[in-house]
């Protein structure tokens, strides 16, 4: 794949991230969230751009719209989460366990990393296992809802477009 592609579906990526946390308002931070953009961090199973454009999305979202806390700390974990799904998409082959294994590292980093954000840059004392459920539910929700949505069409349309190799995938399993 040539440099123009990664940085057009990167930048694409992180635009259709922020557009996303944009257009939910409150309801893509806050104690109760679900930010269905993280839906996006399953495109890391079977393209490692996917880890930089949902990074970076994340990244401005959370300067314009959030704390220090939750742009430093919040896209750190965000960016952990697209490495170890991407990992998981390397060994796993089957789609549905892709789904599901895949899922689980921005659903646990998020509810664990979220809640200490919230608390330090929101002052809200004494609440992390309330904010640990809000915000895990809302990742599940985001995840496992809207990425296992947009997982399949995904993966056809940047097969068409030759961004991975759908071929040299199956072989490998």
């Amino acid at each position: 794949m040539n440099k123009v592609k990664h940085i057009t579906f990167i930048s694409m990526i992180a635009a259709l991230y922020f557009a996303t946390c944009f257009v939910q308002g409150g309801f893509a931070s806050g104690a109760i969230q679900c930010r269905l953009s993280e839906g996006l961090t399953l495109l890391s199973l079977f393209i490692p751009d996917a880890i930089i454009g949902v990074t970076i999305g994340c990244f401005i979202f959370n300067v314009f719209f959030s704390t220090v806390y939750d742009a430093i700390f919040g896209t750190l974990a965000t960016l952990i989460a697209g490495i170890l799904t991407y990992l998981i998409g390397k060994f796993i082959k089957n789609d549905y366990l892709r789904i599901i294994l895949g899922g689980l590292p921005p659903i646990i980093l998020n509810a664990v990393v979220v809640p200490l954000i919230l608390i330090y840059g929101s002052n809200l004392q004494d609440s992390y296992f309330y904010l640990f459920f809000t915000v895990m539910v809302g990742e599940l929700i985001a995840v496992y809802l809207v990425g296992s949505i947009l997982y399949f069409p995904m993966e056809k349309l940047l097969t068409h477009l030759s961004l991975i190799n759908k071929k040299k995938q199956k072989n490998r399993e």
